[in-house]
């Protein structure tokens, strides 16, 4: 069996035992628990997956559950600055919401995302007042996207604060200010957190999981699935197919749920989408997702100047100046982003190199 088709085992294995699907002894017979934990921690599944295995009586070998403790860990220290950032933004009458933490806890993936609505990060002295922070330095990406982020001093964690704009380049701010008000209230460890509603965490999927972006997560295919298998017929197609198609991401969203629906045929046997709500979401764009320990990977170039080039001729058309600006600009930025990650692995070889030499 090479190699993919492992990985790809292993993230049938995960995906079906954290949807509730039974599993037996046999199935984890051969299985690679050093590959099964770095793949379960790269696609932010690791602890949830190790409490599935625990409750089916199922006990990994030591290296796997120290993985797992350091997530646990990192959750933990998570929480407590979640707990303060709860606390400054009801002192200092700050609106906030996770767009992602409230799906995956307690794993985080790589940093902790948070939204505001306050378009401006004036608010973020006040929102990690108490909290002891490094800025990372901003790119051209974060300042079209809105973001700012932290690392959290003495800890393995990363904020990304997000400031009334959500989209590759900060392109949707009237849609973040929808999202605000169509929130939902969720408990995270026994913290009251706000965060979208299932409607709109698919359009946001739509806006981000196929666009300007290299993979998406097993995380991101375990969420929609399960929403999908959840809202039935509660779930508002038309709602999200509708502003979907407004924001000029109905692409973006149709080639990502059609993927996922491909994955769920071939990972977990059967359909996930029926098939009139497949034709309402339009062209896939993109044929097949390619899996491997860092995520599912798809025509991501192809897809995201489909997208891209189709947002930027309707601000054009709109004359939505400020839009079109931020969308230009974009390119330079993405650009800009791949040199500095060139830069950096070139600067990192001879080190890695002259460590390895005797």
């Amino acid at each position: 069996m090479s190699a993919l088709a492992r990985e790809e085992r292993l993230a049938a294995l995960a995906l079906a035992s954290l949807l509730g699907d039974r599993f037996f002894a046999h199935d984890l017979a051969d299985v690679d628990w050093a590959l099964l934990a770095g793949l379960a921690e790269q696609n932010a599944v690791l602890v949830r997956l190790a409490d599935r295995l625990a409750a089916e009586g199922v006990h990994p070998p030591r290296r796997f559950a120290a993985r797992v403790e350091r997530e646990r860990e990192r959750a933990r220290v998570a929480l407590e600055v979640l707990a303060q950032i709860h606390a400054a933004g009801v002192r200092h009458g700050i609106e906030w919401l996770l767009p992602k933490a409230c799906d995956r806890y307690p794993d985080l993936g790589d940093d902790l995302d948070l939204l505001t609505l306050t378009d401006s990060d004036a608010v973020d002295r006040s929102l990690l007042e108490g909290i002891a922070v490094t800025p990372h330095r901003p790119t051209l990406a974060n300042r079209l996207a809105g973001s700012t982020v932290y690392g959290v001093v003495g800890a393995d964690l990363v904020l990304d604060i997000r400031h009334g704009r959500v989209g590759h380049a900060g392109q949707h701010a009237a849609y973040a200010a929808r999202v605000f008000r169509n929130r939902r209230v969720a408990a995270l460890g026994g913290l009251e957190c706000a965060r979208p509603a299932p409607d709109d965490q698919l359009v946001l999927q739509g806006v981000e999981k196929v666009v300007a972006r290299r993979a998406f997560h097993l995380t991101d295919v375990l969420f929609t699935i399960a929403t999908i298998r959840r809202g039935g017929d509660d779930l508002d197609w038309d709602y999200v197919i509708a502003t979907a198609r407004a924001l000029g991401v109905r692409g973006g969203l149709s080639c990502y749920l059609q993927l996922v629906h491909d994955i769920h045929a071939r990972l977990l046997g059967g359909e996930l989408l029926a098939r009139d709500t497949r034709r309402a979401l339009g062209p896939r764009l993109s044929r097949r997702a390619r899996f491997d320990r860092a995520g599912f990977h798809c025509a991501a170039l192809w897809v995201t100047g489909r997208v891209h080039a189709r947002q930027l001729a309707g601000a054009l058309v709109s004359r939505d100046w400020a839009t079109a600006r931020r969308l230009g600009l974009w390119p330079l930025a993405a650009l800009g982003a791949r040199l500095s990650r060139h830069t950096a692995t070139f600067h990192a070889w001879p080190q890695a190199a002259e460590a390895g030499t005797p």
